[in-house]
């Protein structure tokens, strides 16, 4: 799964999560950071991990467990793509463990983490 957020995007989550932190939001805040701009919150980032285990899995999964890493900051106009495995298997829960790396066009990667998405019955 590959995406590139706009700044009227990242806005847009600033709003909707209620993070306002100004190395997200404010231009000239940014400027003066470590990072020299904007960065793009890193939940919103890890929002296209969980379109992507949505994409492989198909209906009848949920979400019930994420462990990420933030590895390096993901900025307004970068292209990002998420890379997910199935790496395991608890057959009794109906659960799959699933690694996920997320790379910018770069190549370098700036989130990995570990997943459990568990199948649900539905009568």
């Amino acid at each position: 799964m590959t995406r590139t957020f706009t700044e009227t995007e990242v806005d847009a989550f600033g709003y909707l999560s209620g993070d306002l932190n100004p190395l997200h939001m404010d231009d000239e805040f940014a400027s003066r950071s470590p990072f020299g701009r904007r960065v793009v919150h890193g939940l919103l980032t890890a929002a296209v991990v969980s379109r992507t285990y949505t994409e492989l899995t198909g209906p009848g999964f949920a979400y019930v467990g994420q462990e990420l890493r933030f590895l390096k900051p993901v900025f307004i106009g970068d292209k990002i793509t998420a890379e997910v495995a199935i790496v395991g298997k608890k057959e009794t829960k109906r659960i799959l463990i699933l690694d996920t790396m997320v790379r910018k066009q770069t190549g370098e990667a700036v989130l990995s983490g570990l997943s459990a998405y568990k199948y649900l019955r539905f009568r």
